[in-house]
């Protein structure tokens, strides 16, 4: 409902969010190793949440309602605030939560805006190394300035490809296990950063050829979904049991880590 924004309006909104999230990103950096962080648990004693996650999160959201007032918002710790609009912002003050409470300086803010359900910018600002990656529909994928594609990886062998576990990965069966047994001796290495974000971005800068997980949220790969596409890469979501497995790369790559995937089964991927 409401007006539609041209494409102006969204690279004044990229403009605000790039500015928003470096200061956010200070302020992370400002307590990460802090001992007397307040950290609490979630849905498992592994599913963290710190109070740096819950302030990054309320200074997006209010700067949201105050820059955009008739928007609705989906954010990871607070929800979903529904306002009947077209347009959603979906929020994660910090992506590698479990990084940032051990003091681990590789973590992110995600940032997308969505129209209709498609997304019209995408951003993802990772503190410790002052990269704001961020694409508009349409427009190429870039970093801080600078424009950036996926690799040119043509097999397997020759790719690094990143991954991750949920956090219910010692009660649920389908916690990536067999999917990384599978992979890890088809690839020429394999990583595990601990933030969707970050494995996302470093597919579309071409630092990693592929990734793959499951059990994801829409903040964990919507920013990053449309800076993968648009730097020439595949990035596709299935919604599997309420949550979403996630499959990137460049297209040969992706499609040959599809297929090794489905070799395993299909039920996840």
């Amino acid at each position: 409902m409401g007006y539609t924004m041209d494409i102006k309006e969204v690279y004044k909104a990229k403009h605000v969010i790039n500015k928003l999230c470096r200061s956010i990103g200070a302020y992370q950096m400002n307590h990460l190793g802090r001992p007397d962080l307040l950290i609490d648990s979630k849905t498992t004693a592994v599913d963290l949440v710190t109070e740096v996650d819950k302030a990054s999160e309320k200074k997006i959201i209010d700067r949201i309602n105050w820059q955009w007032p008739d928007h609705s918002i989906l954010a990871e710790e607070s929800g979903e605030t529904d306002k009947d609009s077209d347009y959603v912002w979906i929020i994660d003050p910090v992506d590698g939560t479990t990084n940032y409470a051990h003091g681990f300086p590789l973590f992110a803010i995600a940032v997308a805006l969505t129209y209709k359900g498609d997304t019209l910018l995408g951003c993802i600002y990772l503190p410790a190394l002052d990269e704001f990656y961020w694409s508009i529909k349409g427009e190429g994928a870039y970093v801080n300035e600078k424009q950036i594609h996926v690799s040119e990886s043509c097999t397997l062998e020759q790719s690094v490809i990143s991954t991750g576990f949920p956090y219910n990965k010692k009660t649920s069966p389908h916690n990536n296990l067999d999917y990384f047994t599978h992979i890890v001796p088809r690839v020429g290495g394999i990583r595990r950063s601990g933030s969707a974000c970050v494995d996302l971005v470093s597919v579309a800068a071409g630092r990693m050829d592929g990734y793959f997980e499951m059990n994801l949220n829409p903040w964990d790969y919507v920013a990053g979904q449309l800076i993968v596409r648009e730097a020439g890469g595949t990035c596709e979501a299935r919604e599997v049991r309420g949550k979403y497995s996630v499959v990137t790369g460049n297209k040969t790559v992706y499609e040959l880590l599809k297929n090794e995937l489905n070799k395993v089964g299909t039920e996840d991927y």
